[in-house]
């Protein structure tokens, strides 16, 4: 699945020097176009070949139609519903109407146009000059956009179109982004139409501002007869617009609200924004780009300095463990700190922390990421310098200094830099433009396992690889469930559906699976429970290739509607009912998830996948499964999660179980994991660690 700000794309255009020598030229346009294209990479994780940018030179009239066809119209990669942003900044102008150019029209009219960058020279054919792109061009261009991706679109120009003559707007003349027509003539207006526009009269009286678009939001830098001016930190407008949209939380933001801000805070006194559009009450960019951020865990306020959080040891947290409170659990969506805690106490499921710090007030409900796992060992980490990238190296061996504790800003993971080979996790090479990774763990194949990773930020690898290591070391130490817990794995009959085979998993629950003929992927993992306990199971794929675990099982839902009679130490509660009683049995029929986009390097030249199945089992239901799952990759689009409900039998269960367990009981829980390593190989040498 694609992330969701995949689902932006963008055609940006900025336009400082013009063609013609009678056109005063701009000084912070292409800035503009560039800051708002950062914007949208840095901000919203917008992928680079998304955003197409056409500056100066670059913007000719041609340019900018062929961009919007190739680029925007006819791209497959826009699904309908998609966000499409269309950005403008450079000079407007005004152009006299042709006859018949708008319905009813009986006097002189004029007509807007956006000022392209051979705007009134001679056109290619010799037959008059380039009149630009005219509103009713445009409105046509986004409505044939429309027709074919959806009504996620949002046009922002930053231009004026007819400023008023006042002794104050002509003082900003050398600042203002508009210019008077030249010898652009009404008949060029009529050969520079869009083909679609042709049939399509306009009201007079509009020109950008048709009042409510049906298709589209209209963000202009001012209503008409005012300026749009520019200064050092660019166009007012865009800069105003930059800085709201960083100011507010978006993913709660409609346009109409932004527009707000944004003239609350305007940089230009008398310089009003307008937002117009059926949408305009509609949240910025449909929140296409803002998704649940796996990573964030639900909170619940106890007192005023102790909070509960929805993970515990199962997740690997610790006492000791930092986490930072926030308001919200959206990616790309501003969410500033509200206070620092630190865990006191790790529950199984769960987490009681104390605050340490606090900035803002902290409701009742919120949601928290942790910021310091508190793990013992660190994760070691050696830097292996090449010709091609000492400078990368010089850099991050300032952030990670030999032997010295830092914890990783991305991941929270306490990591060390040393210099022996034998000492480290992992060893990192950098690249032009990839990364290598050299894993010098034991568990799994024999010698050492090198991947090459299309990756040029090596902090975010090893942040990556940090996590990643966290996740699959992470256990219970007393292993409560060791010799009471029976699995197996199979190959299942594409055709039947059934398992077949023997048990692919040797005594050490190590793996070894060959591929040559294999037409398919899919497994049966059957899981026995011996023990006396009623346990809840979970099921993970890892993939240390490219530090990825995903959840591949989890119990049905059903099992969280009724309740059933557990005890515990003389203590007798209503609990869910179990996916894997005491003396039951679970079949897990599953696809090994693939993952084309890595290169193996086998130090003997032999082609294999490897990767861990890891089971987590335990007495109670696991929640906050999206922490496993989206630790390393965006979350799959969702509506927001609400709080738990305090009327749910799970949160009862848990309030019951936090009860018993303050009045010394011991209806805590109990979990254990169990990792078992797979390799999949086309050659019968490739060998497991015994």
């Amino acid at each position: 699945m694609t992330s969701p700000a995949s689902a932006v794309f963008a055609l940006i255009i900025g336009i400082d020097s013009y063609k013609s020598g009678s056109i005063w030229n701009l000084h912070y346009c292409v800035d503009d176009a560039e800051r708002v294209a950062h914007w949208l990479y840095e901000d919203l994780d917008v992928p680079k070949d998304h955003v197409k940018v056409l500056t100066d030179g670059q913007a000719c009239k041609d340019d900018i139609e062929r961009a919007f066809r190739d680029h925007l119209v006819n791209n497959t990669a826009i699904q309908k519903g998609d966000a499409i942003l269309v950005y403008f900044s450079g000079h407007g102008s005004q152009v006299s109407a042709p006859k018949g150019w708008y319905r009813g029209m009986r006097k002189q009219r004029t007509v807007e146009v956006l000022c392209t960058y051979d705007f009134d020279t001679r056109d290619a054919q010799g037959l008059g000059r380039v009149a630009g792109i005219s509103d009713r061009s445009l409105h046509a261009m986004l409505n044939e956009l429309a027709d074919v991706k959806g009504d996620n679109i949002t046009l922002i120009l930053d231009t004026c179109f007819n400023p008023s003559q006042t002794p104050e707007n002509i003082r900003e003349r050398s600042r203002t982004r508009w210019t008077p027509a030249g010898k652009t003539s009404s008949e060029d207006l009529y050969r520079g139409l869009w083909p679609s526009a042709r049939a399509d009269l306009q009201n007079p009286r509009f020109g950008f501002l048709e009042p409510s678009p049906t298709k589209y939001v209209v963000l202009i830098a001012c209503s008409p007869g005012n300026i749009a001016v520019e200064g050092r930190e660019g166009g007012h407008f865009t800069a105003s617009f930059l800085q709201a949209a960083s100011s507010v939380p978006l993913h709660r933001t409609t346009y109409a609200q932004l527009f707000d801000c944004i003239n609350r805070t305007a940089l230009e006194e008398g310089q009003k924004a307008i937002c117009l559009g059926k949408h305009r009450n509609r949240i910025f960019f449909d929140d296409i780009p803002f998704v649940v951020d796996g990573r964030f865990l639900a909170v619940a306020l106890c007192t005023k300095r102790e909070v509960r959080v929805e993970a515990g040891s199962v997740h690997g947290v610790i006492e000791g463990c930092e986490l930072a409170l926030h308001s919200h659990n959206y990616r790309r969506s501003r969410n500033p700190s509200l206070a620092t805690v630190v865990v006191v106490e790790a529950h199984p499921t769960w987490s009681l922390a104390q605050i340490k710090t606090q900035d803002l007030k902290i409701p009742k409900s919120c949601w928290a990421r942790i910021t310091r796992w508190n793990n013992e060992p660190p994760f070691r980490v050696k830097l292996k310098a090449s010709i091609a990238s000492i400078v990368a190296i010089w850099r991050l061996k300032k952030e990670l200094p030999s032997y010295a504790l830092r914890t990783l800003r991305g991941s929270g993971v306490t990591t060390q830099a040393v210099e022996e080979k034998g000492e480290a996790d992992i060893s990192i090479k950098v690249q032009r433009r990839s990364v290598v990774v050299e894993r010098h763990d034991n568990m799994g194949l024999n010698g050492s396992h090198v991947i090459s990773l299309e990756e040029s930020d090596a902090v975010k690898v090893i942040n990556d690889a940090a996590t990643f290591n966290l996740h699959l070391h992470s256990n219970n130490p007393s292993q409560p469930l060791e010799n009471v817990i029976r699995v197996e794995l199979h190959d299942v009959d594409g055709h039947a559906v059934s398992k077949v085979g023997p048990n692919l998993l040797n005594r050490d629950s190590k793996s070894i699976i060959h591929y040559d003929d294999r037409s398919n992927m899919a497994f049966n993992m059957v899981i026995r429970n011996f023990s006396t306990l009623p346990l809840w199971p979970y099921v993970f794929a890892m993939d240390p290739d490219i530090y990825t675990m995903a959840l591949i099982y989890q119990p049905p839902p059903d099992f969280d509607d009724a309740d059933t009679d557990v005890s515990y130490r003389n203590n007798r509660v209503r609990a869910p009912p179990s996916p894997l009683p005491p003396g039951g049995i679970v079949d897990v029929v599953f696809n090994w998830p693939s993952h084309p986009h890595t290169h193996l390097l086998s130090p003997h030249g032999l082609p294999y996948k490897f990767g861990y199945l890891k089971l987590l089992l335990c007495s109670n239901p696991i929640g906050s499964l999206a922490f496993f799952n989206d630790s390393q990759s965006p979350s799959s689009r969702c509506s927001k999660p609400p709080p738990p409900s305090p009327n749910s039998s799970m949160v009862s269960f848990f309030e019951r179980t936090s009860i018993l367990t303050k009045k010394g009981g011991h209806l805590d829980g109990i979990w254990d994991s169990f990792l078992y390593p797979v390799v999949f190989a086309m050659n019968s040498n490739v060998e497991l660690y015994i």
